[in-house]
């Protein structure tokens, strides 16, 4: 008997409940014509249920069969279907991603931060080797002078300025012991000081000397 006679005869849509839907299922699946609409009607209603489940989709994937046994074990063993346990491995192995991208952000942050400190660090070192060397420079040019506008003056008082015959003599004892402290200084490696050099202030400091010579 077909599938369609089967319907007007009423027997799917009977009221006798599942047993007797079943029994009359299992009487008709001789008829390829019935079991051809069956099928269609079981495909039918699977994809209303996975329509009616708007959180879920269809997916078909081929695997390998090693993966398929481990599934299976994995399954069996935590009394899930495959599907679930499927789900459960994907969503453990994304919390695992997450925790681990967020320990990368966190490791990264620490790191700035610590560079940001060492940094500052640095910088204030920097700042403070700045200061002495440039004291030490001060230092090293004033007592240049000194030496220098003493031994010209050799016989008068400490304080008094240079003539201007004076000048000659001056600047070049000034050039001389600059530049024997300018060696000391380079073998002290004053790479890093960004300041004025010993050579231009006892430059600067003579043509100082010159201009008030001069009046």
């Amino acid at each position: 008997m077909g599938f369609q006679r089967a319907l007007r005869d009423g027997w799917l849509s009977q009221t006798g409940g599942a047993g007797a839907l079943i029994n009359a299922i299992e009487k008709n699946m001789h008829d390829p014509l019935f079991r051809e609409h069956y099928g269609k009607l079981r495909n039918a209603w699977r994809q209303k249920k996975v329509r009616q489940q708007r959180d879920k989709k269809s997916a078909t994937f081929v695997l390998p069969v090693a993966t398929l046994t481990t599934l299976e074990k994995l399954s069996k063993k935590h009394n899930n279907s495959k599907v679930k346990e499927l789900s459960t491995v994907i969503e453990d192995a994304w919390k695992d991603y997450q925790r681990a991208a967020a320990n990368v952000q966190k490791e990264k942050a620490t790191y700035q931060q610590q560079l940001k400190k060492q940094r500052s660090k640095y910088e204030q070192r920097e700042q403070a080797y700045q200061r002495v060397i440039e004291k030490l420079m001060v230092a090293v040019t004033e007592q240049i002078d000194q030496r220098c506008a003493l031994e010209v003056k050799v016989g008068g008082a400490d304080s008094s300025p240079l003539e201007a015959g004076d000048i000659a003599e001056y600047e070049a004892l000034m050039i001389s012991y600059s530049a024997t402290f300018a060696s000391h200084l380079t073998e002290l490696n004053l790479v890093r000081f960004k300041g004025e050099t010993l050579t231009s202030r006892v430059e600067n400091l003579a043509q100082a000397r010159k201009l008030v010579a001069k009046y």
